[in-house]
């Protein structure tokens, strides 16, 4: 008999637990933030920053310009620049001006390649963090 009612009271709580939990404020802005990830690559590093504990911004303008990934307290401005996107002369010279663009507006611009960001994570984040430990 008590062991009924064990099971019958556990069960009914984590009903209770289940219908009144409601997400934290915190859990809106991480999904908000990362369904606002362009491409595969931009959505893999999101996952891998936000893993290590960083606060992002997704797509935010500057002027002209949209910046892929965005450390905010750092100032820091991360291009995910896929192959099919980034590799003809026009947008290298597109590319160049968004860079000197966000400079001059304060922002320390990083580049990575889709082929960095799925083949060697571990650089990637790890060049992000000597940037933010150099400031």
């Amino acid at each position: 008999m008590i062991n009924y009612l064990v099971f019958f009271g556990l069960v009914i709580s984590s009903f209770i637990v289940f219908f009144i939990h409601k997400p934290t404020d915190q859990t809106a802005p991480i999904n908000e933030e990362f369904s606002k990830c362009e491409s595969p690559i931009e959505r893999r590093l999101y996952k891998s920053l936000k893993h290590n504990g960083y606060r992002l911004e997704t797509q935010v303008h500057c002027g002209p310009y949209r910046i892929d990934i965005v450390l905010p307290s750092y100032k820091i401005a991360i291009e995910c620049d896929g192959k099919p996107f980034h590799s003809s002369a026009e947008q290298k010279a597109h590319d160049r001006k968004k860079n000197a663009y966000l400079r001059l507006h304060g922002w320390k611009v990083m580049r990575f390649s889709g082929r960095q960001i799925n083949s060697n994570m571990s650089q990637v984040l790890s060049r992000i963090e000597n940037e933010i430990q150099s400031k």
